[in-house]
């Protein structure tokens, strides 16, 4: 009895390389069709509903003016399903950056926000040619305004007004 168990013979390291390897690919097969099916959104983020975007002309902003005395001009639409109730801009020029915080700019959803004046400065002599702009959008949350800086929006065609 003990001489036929020692004779059995098992299976081959190369079959068993195979089978490992061919459970391990269906194993994560199933995984992935399970990851496919999950919403990775937070049902408690207050910004979900957020989204404004630029209106394109011939550029996305534009400015006037020159030196300490110029400003920049641009059209936003609030495509989202939520009112906006401020907007920080992030100017980034070639020698610095200027953060310009605004809570009275309000747009309402499915409006636009169409800036002509000189409203928004920019100061060229300190800050250089603008590269970029940024607009970060704000909600009102019962009584505190709260940014929403995952739904910002980046304009870098930029021409003079």
């Amino acid at each position: 009895m003990r001489k036929y168990f020692f004779q059995k013979r098992g299976v081959s390291p190369l079959i068993a390389t195979v089978l490992l390897v061919s459970f391990a690919i269906a194993l994560g097969a199933v995984v992935m069709n399970w990851g496919r099916n999950i919403d990775l959104s937070n049902p408690d983020d207050k910004c979900s509903g957020v989204e404004i975007k630029v209106r394109k002309t011939n550029h996305e902003v534009c400015f006037g003016g020159s030196g300490d005395k110029a400003h920049i001009n641009f059209i936003l639409d609030n495509t989202g399903t939520v009112n906006i109730e401020g907007l920080g801009i992030w100017i980034v020029g070639t020698k610095g950056t200027k953060f310009n915080d605004f809570n009275n700019l309000k747009i309402k959803k499915g409006e636009l926000l169409d800036i002509k004046d000189n409203s928004i400065p920019y100061d060229f002599d300190v800050y250089g040619g603008i590269k970029q702009v940024q607009f970060i959008p704000k909600i009102k949350i019962q009584d505190a305004i709260d940014i929403c800086p995952k739904n910002a929006i980046k304009a870098e065609k930029i021409d003079v007004c």
